[in-house]
């Protein structure tokens, strides 16, 4: 039997040096070095101190005054249903690839080329913002009338950028039997031509939507694997070591061919179970039929589980409920205080009648999912929406305490008084600045620009007390993180590059900690994870360039160099 040394049990299993280390403590420390050991971190500190818990089997890099990061978390994310919409299971539609309507029309014609009468043919990305016959004419919009032409004998159905709207042709209409007679679905919207009552082909919100997507036929489960695990690998390449999966679960059903359904709970079980899983995946669960969730569907939901948010271990856990409150502000879907430019203000995308009715059902949902233990994570991005979930967190709280730490996904439009109610409750926000970055010009001509440049106001609410964390919302933007915190930083819009709203700009080391330390206390793992401190998890991004001194407009271009994991290395491009 060979003898150990007892130092040799005690030295660390990777040492890194020469680093510029980002710990993001609360005093936002730099320091040199880190040592790791077990998949946890020993020590952080000086050069000469760390060297000292060396042994002959400990692994050293230098990373010549490379950043070192925490590692990134993205804290609202569709990571499966990302990668499931792109090539080769659906056809790549959004800018840049495509700049015009006869673009998209070329994209699905070449796709009709490549599959089988009667197959259903699906894409991703349309945005009109960036096309060039709405550029050029604000009445144009993308309609069943395109497609038809070049897609007689295929069902065709586009999601926009965001996932709120699809554009779908004739076939698909008719398969899924939408005529100019079927009721309109509440919360959703069918829109037709005001002439002839003729649906377009524009479906809006999950309600609508739902009405053609039930009819693709769901992925394979080995498809639904294999786009676990290119998401899985191009997020640990950028740096990504944490994700709440934003909708998962019965609620998902066949939605985006099933990409939301429990089945990619199983998907990442078993990625996990092989040792497969180089991300820690946290679930936020979708009940209802497509999302289109009701105080009955919740209820049913939960009876059937017997767990709670926190079920799982440092890898794979139940993170919560997620419920849909309202619309998004691009289709006048959000529930606002104010009318959009043209009229409107939106509403709750809930069952009942009347305003009051979806709101009373909306708070019953809350507390029902609140007592029984779950954190709720709630899509919501008007004002008055915003409100009515801070309402229920509230009276959710004082009913039934415990430390949930809700949060409002997006919360575009949240008001100076609900961020201060926000804080006094712990109640956080899921923001994604990169969509910020991709729509504020567009949102100019939906809400007027006062209320566009207020849109996502960061500065308010990190000075008000509210956790901030930072998300992609992908496949609705490229899950770069980097560009998230350019955003945050700068404000300025892809289009034009206008600042939409200095004032609400935040620092980069606020950003940063959006990305960890925040994201970190939302998945209620602030205590061994999001910042590089002793007996926290060993998850770090390593960076090419500083990102903290770099010129602001390059933040979004710096190279990942490597990614670890658990004392792991998952990604290594040096």
């Amino acid at each position: 039997m060979v003898k150990k040394n007892v130092f040799d049990l005690l030295s660390a299993d990777l040492i890194i040096i020469n680093g510029k280390i980002v710990t993001v403590d609360k005093e936002f420390s730099i320091a040199q070095a880190v040592a790791i050991k077990d998949g946890k971190i020993i020590a952080v500190g000086k050069n000469e101190d760390i060297k000292e818990l060396a042994g002959k089997n400990t692994k050293v890099l230098d990373f010549k005054g490379k950043t070192v990061l925490p590692g990134i978390n993205d804290t609202h994310i569709h990571a499966v249903a990302y990668w499931g919409t792109r090539p080769p299971l659906a056809v790549e539609i959004g800018y840049p690839v495509v700049k015009s309507i006869s673009d998209i029309v070329k994209a699905v014609a070449d796709k009709v080329k490549t599959v089988k009468p009667g197959e259903w043919i699906q894409g991703w990305g349309w945005d009109e913002g960036y096309l060039q016959e709405c550029l050029k004419d604000p009445a144009r919009h993308l309609t069943k009338w395109d497609l038809d032409p070049v897609s007689p004998n295929n069902p065709v159905c586009l999601n926009d950028f965001s996932g709120h709207v699809i554009l779908v042709n004739s076939k698909a209409l008719e398969i899924a039997g939408v005529t100019k007679t079927t009721p309109l679905p509440s919360g959703g919207e069918i829109t037709k031509d005001p002439a002839t009552g003729e649906p377009v082909g524009l479906l809006k919100e999950l309600p609508a939507e739902s009405l053609v997507m039930r009819m693709i036929p769901p992925l394979t489960r080995e498809q639904k694997r294999a786009a676990a695990l290119i998401a899985i690998k191009e997020l640990n390449s950028i740096g990504v070591t944490s994700i709440t999966e934003g909708a998962l679960g019965p609620g998902g059903g066949d939605f985006q061919g099933g990409l939301l359904g429990s089945e990619c709970i199983g998907v990442y079980n078993d990625l996990y179970n092989e040792g497969k899983l180089s991300l820690r995946v946290g679930i936020m669960l979708l009940f209802g039929e497509y999302g289109a969730i009701s105080l009955k569907d919740l209820q049913k939901g939960i009876s059937y589980l017997g767990i709670h948010t926190g079920f799982g271990n440092e890898w794979l856990r139940i993170a919560g409920v997620k419920l849909f409150a309202d619309g998004i502000p691009p289709n006048k879907t959000a529930w606002m205080h104010e009318e959009y430019v043209g009229g409107g203000s939106g509403s709750l995308v809930l069952p009942g009648e009347t305003d009051e009715e979806r709101y009373n059902e909306l708070i019953k949902m809350i507390v029902h999912a609140h007592k029984h233990g779950f954190q709720l994570g709630i899509h919501a991005t008007g004002g008055r929406a915003i409100d009515a979930c801070v309402d229920g967190y509230i009276k959710a709280l004082e009913e039934y305490p415990w430390d949930a730490r809700h949060y409002v996904i997006h919360g575009d439009f949240i008001t100076p008084e609900c961020a201060k109610r926000m804080a006094k409750y712990n109640i956080g926000v899921a923001v994604q600045s990169g969509i910020k970055w991709t729509i504020s010009d567009l949102m100019d001509t939906v809400v007027g620009e006062k209320r566009s440049a207020w849109q996502w106001p960061l500065r308010t609410l990190i000075d008000a007390g509210v956790h901030l964390s930072g998300g992609s919302d992908s496949p609705v933007s490229y899950p770069n993180w980097k560009q998230g915190i350019e955003a945050a930083v700068l404000r300025e819009s892809k289009a034009t590059g206008k600042v939409s709203g200095p004032e609400q700009c935040i620092s980069r080391e606020e950003a940063i900690r959006s990305y960890t330390i925040e994201g970190a206390w939302q998945d209620h793992m602030d205590n061994i994870k999001g910042s590089i401190e002793a007996g926290k998890l060993a998850d770090l991004c390593v960076l090419d360039e500083d990102i903290l001194t770099v010129e602001p407009h390059k933040i979004k271009d710096i190279r990942t160099i490597m990614t670890i994991i658990g004392g792991k290395i998952v990604y290594d491009a040096r």
